[in-house]
């Protein structure tokens, strides 16, 4: 039976996720969440480089994609 020499490329993907307050002003709580949410993606650079070291890590999922094959010769 002949051999193969298989190339395969893993896509891993992780989440960090870290949490954090954010001060808001607001005239009511639902109001407060969205300015949150508004607020927490224009900080985007500085979630990037948070101080938290304490953060939770693990993998979302992983993809494999064959990039080449060929047949091994003896």
């Amino acid at each position: 039976m002949p051999k193969y020499l298989c190339t395969v490329n893993a896509q891993i993907h992780i989440i960090k996720e870290i949490t954090d307050t954010i001060e808001i002003e607001a005239p009511d709580e639902v109001q407060a969440e969205e300015d949150a949410e508004t607020a927490a993606q224009l900080m985007e650079k500085s979630w990037l480089e948070h101080p938290e070291l304490d953060y939770k890590e693990f993998y979302e999922d992983i993809e494999f994609k064959v990039e080449d094959v060929e047949e091994q010769v003896e």
